[in-house]
């Protein structure tokens, strides 16, 4: 950091780059002592060599990286849900699976109906199992779900990444109009 001398004691007044253009205060006599601006202070003896840290991009490159991978499969599994959530068909629903056993029920004789009956008091009206087409509704509605999940995943971690991009690349333009 440079240092200054005040015009009155002379103390020597250690004073940082970010206040150049300001006032400080003398250490010792309490006199007020303005700052050089920044350039006045880099044409300092002191300053020739010095040069302002800069905040590390690599780190900031690295997580815009992994978030760019985390993006592009993200997409890649959201667009392959979302294809097999197309290609599934489900032949019927709970409505149509009603409507055609009251039509089945119509043709059959009563003897038939009345052993169904039987088999329904003693098993009782549960199945065992869901009906084929509500295992492939099942189905089609758990890649849908997917589907919609990989491309928000991809949406965040797009926008993240984009949001980080910008930062870096408007921290580059900054520093490129600080350096003489």
């Amino acid at each position: 950091m440079p240092q200054l001398s005040c015009p009155q004691c002379d103390q020597k007044i250690t004073v940082a780059i970010s206040q150049a253009g300001s006032n400080a205060t003398c250490p010792s006599c309490q006199r007020e002592v303005s700052i050089p601006t920044l350039r006045e202070l880099r044409q300092l003896p002191d300053l020739s060599n010095y040069e302002e840290p800069r905040e590390s991009a690599t780190g900031r490159r690295i997580v815009f990286a992994i978030l760019m991978l985390i993006a592009g499969t993200a997409a890649v599994a959201g667009l392959f849900s979302a294809i097999r959530y197309v290609a599934i068909d489900v032949p019927a629903t709970t409505e149509t699976h009603i409507a055609e056993m009251e039509r089945v029920y119509k043709v059959v004789p009563a003897s038939q109906l009345v052993r169904e009956w039987q088999q329904m008091e003693k098993f009782g009206l549960d199945a065992s199992t869901p009906y084929n087409y509500k295992k492939m509704a099942i189905e089609k509605a758990k890649w849908g779900r997917n589907g919609l999940i990989g491309l928000c995943v991809f949406a965040l971690s797009a926008i993240v990444a984009t949001v980080l991009g910008i930062r870096d690349s408007s921290q580059k333009i900054c520093d490129s109009k600080l350096t003489p």
